[in-house]
């Protein structure tokens, strides 16, 4: 265990001592670029000084040709004016050479900065480098074994190889406490064992203890095996209650599906089964009524609504309004009741078409717009092929039905049939 823990500590060491040497070759590196930076500034330094020497040659160069120049003109005027253009070419050179030399003079004082803090620095980082040094002295110091072979060594090992290790140092301590806690619990047992048996001196009370523990395990067997009865027993009765409880939970099942009928249409007057009769009815009744108002008159539909049994009106040209019944006029009231008998007549004929229909009176109440509504609807009916008869003694109808049976009175009880256009 010292020997692993010894190799782990090296391992860790030899890891601390990788980084230690990388984080210094770092250093040194960063170092040396701030050197060849120094350098290279000092370089420039050297151009710019050489460059205002090369500006000061040419500014005395310039005024040494201006002096010759002189004595050159035929005229004071000529003089006077090849004067003034020198003059102007020299302030300008001048002006130019100045800001020159300003432009020199700023990148000197900004490159004697830029060098003083790299020489601060690289003196910082030399300074870092000597502790550096002693610290890995001191540590190869402490380790001698370690050499650079035996560090050359170490360093070839991956990070893979070196985590393999760390498991198995891991399992190893794992294991060795669980083997520690094992024997700590043996002793405890061998102590107690000891303490427990420890007044039995002699072979005879040792034969009357052990009889004793074989007495003991004879009736513990027999309540052990009474125990498996009583188990074997309480799982029988625990299956065949479960299979009592399944059919309970299907005799209950069914229980409440009839209940659930039974609240639904069971009565003695079958009140609730005839009204549900009547509701389905009702709604099959408004299916095909609606069907006959699409083609007698398209605003108007019937609902469901108002009770159990109650008919509404929708009203297509009001945003689907709904409204009672009572509020339609005569005419409205006699096309949604016109259809309402041929929807109830479509539903008995299911398989007998019924193409006759007869209305006895019921025109004298209606207004004059009522009736003409009244009269189109039934001139669609008769249009579809269906034959219309109308009992009515209402003039305005006499006028248009084509085909009329009259029935003219006689006196005595007698009466006459004339059929006329």
């Amino acid at each position: 265990m010292q020997l692993e823990q010894q190799v782990t500590q090296r391992l860790d060491q030899l890891e601390q001592q990788h980084e230690e040497q990388q984080e210094q070759s770092e250093r040194q590196q960063k170092i040396e670029k701030q050197q060849i930076e120094q350098q290279t500034r000092l370089h420039r330094q050297t151009e710019l000084a050489q460059e205002v020497a090369r500006l000061g040659e040419q500014q005395q160069a310039s005024q040494q040709a201006l002096t010759g120049l002189l004595g050159e003109h035929a005229t004071a005027e000529h003089w006077q004016q090849a004067l003034e253009n020198a003059i102007e070419q020299a302030r300008q050179t001048e002006s130019s050479a100045a800001e020159a030399l300003q432009q020199i003079q700023s990148q000197l004082i900004q490159l004697a900065a830029e060098l003083k803090s790299a020489q601060q620095q690289q003196q910082s980082l030399q300074q870092e480098l000597a502790e550096l040094d002693v610290q890995i002295s001191e540590w190869r110091g402490q380790h001698p074994e370690l050499d650079d072979t035996a560090l050359d060594t170490l360093l070839t090992y991956d990070d893979a190889h070196v985590e393999q290790l760390r498991l198995q140092l891991n399992a190893t301590d794992k294991a060795l406490e669980q083997a520690k806690v094992l024997l700590q619990e043996r002793d405890q047992r061998l102590q107690q064992h000891q303490a427990q048996y420890s007044d039995l001196s002699d072979s005879t009370q040792l034969a009357a203890a052990l009889q004793q523990a074989h007495e003991q395990s004879a009736l513990g067997e027999q309540q052990c095996a009474d125990l498996r009865a009583e188990l074997s027993e309480d799982q029988r009765r625990r299956n065949a209650n479960s299979e009592l409880q399944a059919r309970i939970n299907d005799a209950n099942d069914e229980y409440l599906r009839w209940a659930r009928l039974a609240s639904l249409i069971g009565s003695a007057e079958g009140d609730k089964f005839r009204k549900i009769a009547q509701a389905y009815n009702l709604d099959l009744l408004v299916h095909h009524a609606n069907a006959q108002l699409r083609q007698l008159v398209r605003r108007y539909r019937l609902k469901r609504g108002g009770s159990m049994l109650g008919l509404l009106v929708m009203d297509t040209e009001m945003g689907d309004e709904l409204r009672s019944v009572h509020s339609l006029s005569g005419g409205e009231t006699f096309l949604v009741s016109l259809a309402l008998a041929l929807g109830l007549a479509s539903m008995a004929s299911s398989t007998l078409r019924i193409e006759s229909l007869f209305i006895d009176e019921g025109f004298g109440s209606l207004d004059p717009e009522s009736l003409q509504l009244a009269m189109d609807a039934l001139d669609g009916l008769q249009a579809q092929g269906r034959k219309v008869g109308v009992i009515s003694h209402v003039q305005e109808m006499h006028e248009r039905i084509p085909v009329q049976i009259k029935v003219r009175r006689q006196g005595n009880g007698l009466s006459t049939i004339e059929v006329g256009n």
